[in-house]
């Protein structure tokens, strides 16, 4: 017979798997609408489903907050239980934000997708928007598979984003020696801080993967540079060497 502790932790995992699946969503709509092919882009009926779905993230949100404190309370989970718990809460958190840049990446590219200029840069946009994606999904699959070095990976990941985001910034202040339309100003910075958004979500999908590799070894890598020894002492940790 599954105990009533069993029951809150599985209701937990699947809370936080429909989180994941939701905010993994969010982002292939912002994939799709800068694809190459996808001269559309974002639509309004695209960015009420962000609306909406954001919106389920934030009430899960509040799930989690009740369910933890409910499960650590009535049924004193063993330590290994409790890892898990305040590794998925600090996931849930990085998770809700990715939700929020999501909304306001949406935003901005429904007021600056036809731009003459958006569509020079699109293609720098398209590498940095997928790399961030795959950073969320690895950090979260190294999660749910059990996979460590997945998770090292994912944070290894961050430096490429923050690199293409500086090549951004190169290219926009050579532009902007040319500008003379206030609006033309506007438009870098709109997409300025698109970019800086597709680095914040890399950002959350490094702590996603150092809240994994929490759960998985017990160990706190968190701002903290992991040397090759220490990355294979917490391998070796993991797999019970």
């Amino acid at each position: 017979m599954i105990s009533n502790k069993d029951k809150s932790l599985k209701e937990i995992f699947q809370l936080f798997e429909a989180t994941s699946n939701l905010v993994l969503s969010q982002l292939d709509i912002l994939i799709k609408a800068i694809k190459e092919d996808n001269r559309s882009g974002i639509s309004e009926a695209q960015l009420e489903i962000l609306n909406t779905r954001e919106n389920e993230i934030d009430g899960n949100e509040i799930k989690f907050d009740s369910l933890i404190i409910q499960t650590i309370v009535l049924y004193k989970p063993v330590a290994s239980d409790l890892r898990q718990l305040f590794a998925i809460y600090r996931m849930i958190n990085n998770l809700e934000r990715i939700g929020d840049l999501s909304l306001k990446i949406a935003d901005i590219l429904l007021e600056i997708q036809d731009s003459e200029f958006f569509q020079i840069i699109s293609p720098l946009f398209r590498k940095m928007l997928k790399q961030a994606c795959n950073m969320v999904q690895d950090a979260l699959l190294s999660f749910i598979n059990r996979d460590v070095e997945l998770a090292f990976s994912t944070i290894r990941e961050d430096k490429e984003i923050e690199l293409l985001n500086k090549k951004f910034l190169r290219h926009s202040i050579k532009k902007a020696e040319g500008l003379i339309e206030a609006n033309e100003f506007i438009l870098l910075a709109e997409m300025r801080s698109i970019l800086s958004s597709f680095e914040r979500i890399g950002d959350h999908a490094t702590n996603i993967a150092e809240a994994s590799v929490y759960a998985l070894s017990g160990s706190n890598i968190k701002h903290q540079e992991i040397s090759r020894s220490k990355k294979m002492a917490i391998l070796k940790r993991k797999s019970g060497k």
